[in-house]
């Protein structure tokens, strides 16, 4: 048995209190993220709308059926056009195209299953703590997280004090979040649900249902189901109070197509992984092993490569309108007729 790995901790018992804790995190997550458009395939169309390249890196130990799935989940993730969080965010805004998308990702775990016997059971596996795992450098690592903390708290008065004298009300209900603020909203709430509940993560959640009920393995625990609602609960929640819900399907047969192979693709990928880069980011990168950095380099690395024979077919590719606040995709000038309730940009 191999994959990436996950904290050796044990979780806090599942009282009354630590559940509803958990699950407020966890809708936390899901406003926030829909809040700022968080999405891997925007941030490579990005990088590579600059001009700019990936650098070349080389790991040692690196689990090779995890690079290969991180690969395939960055190829699913970019012919869907977006990737875990994307895809729910999206779904909440009303584009129904992301439920072929989220059922190719059930057939692509299944299929995995079908061939799981090709290779080595993929699953998350406790790692020993950073702080025992490198004994002589842990101090020198937590001072370094504790100055980058308050590197951190510094830039986000700063931004406070620039958005001038708002109510607090208001800011919270900010139909968008600057890209920082969300991030760092979702790392707290993450790293809490991280050292209480596990792997708990959505496509994680979506590969463990689908290898229980197809191959026998084990059942996702009842907490991490409620869990998955209340992140979906939070989306919603943020696309009904923004007021930015327009329910369509995806424009023609091959737009349907391209999501339900992305997700198939996506969902292959995460069996393999195991888990989308929703658990590579909330999960598995925080333990600082090389295989969930492989893993994650390895996906953004596939989602590349579509983009680049995107553009060398001369296909559309995402154009990105990139402020301090974050990346959307650049469409038309914005009337008063199509923003969302309260968007007064």
């Amino acid at each position: 048995m191999t994959g990436i790995a996950t904290p050796a901790i044990a979780f806090l018992p599942s009282s009354f209190p630590a559940v509803v804790l958990a699950l407020a995190c966890a809708a936390l997550i899901g406003f926030s993220a829909h809040r700022a458009s968080l999405c891997n395939v925007r941030a490579v169309a990005e990088i590579m709308g600059a001009g700019l390249a990936l650098p070349p890196v080389q790991l040692p130990d690196l689990a090779a059926w995890a690079v290969a799935g991180g690969w395939l989940f960055g190829v699913g993730a970019a012919l869907n056009g977006g990737c875990s969080l994307s895809t729910l965010h999206r779904l909440a805004d009303g584009e129904l195209g992301m439920v072929a998308t989220l059922a190719g990702f059930l057939v692509g775990v299944m299929f995995w299953a079908g061939t799981a016997r090709l290779a080595p059971t993929m699953a998350l596996l406790p790692v020993e703590p950073v702080w025992t795992r490198w004994p002589n450098i842990a101090p020198w690592l937590l001072a370094a997280l504790v100055l980058w903390a308050l590197l951190r708290i510094l830039k986000f008065g700063q931004l406070a004090r620039a958005t001038g004298a708002a109510p607090l009300r208001a800011r919270l209900l900010a139909p968008h979040y600057p890209l920082a603020v969300s991030a760092a909203v979702m790392g707290l709430a993450g790293g809490l649900l991280y050292a209480t509940q596990g792997a708990w993560s959505y496509t994680n959640h979506l590969r463990t249902s689908v290898l229980h009920a197809w191959g026998g393995g084990p059942a996702a625990a009842h907490v991490h189901t409620a869990l998955v609602v209340a992140l979906l609960a939070g989306m919603l929640g943020s696309a009904l109070q923004r007021g930015g819900i327009a329910w369509r399907g995806a424009p023609g047969a091959v737009a349907w197509l391209r999501h339900a192979t992305g997700g198939l693709l996506m969902g292959a990928g995460a069996a393999m992984v195991p888990g989308g880069n929703d658990t590579l980011l909330l999960n598995s990168l925080p333990t600082l092993t090389t295989r969930a950095a492989a893993a994650y380099l390895s996906m953004l690395a596939g989602i590349a490569c579509v983009l680049w024979l995107m553009r060398r077919a001369r296909l559309p590719m995402p154009t990105l309108d990139c402020t301090s606040d974050g990346c959307r995709e650049a469409g038309p000038p914005p009337t008063s007729q199509n923003l969302p309730q309260g968007d007064t940009r």
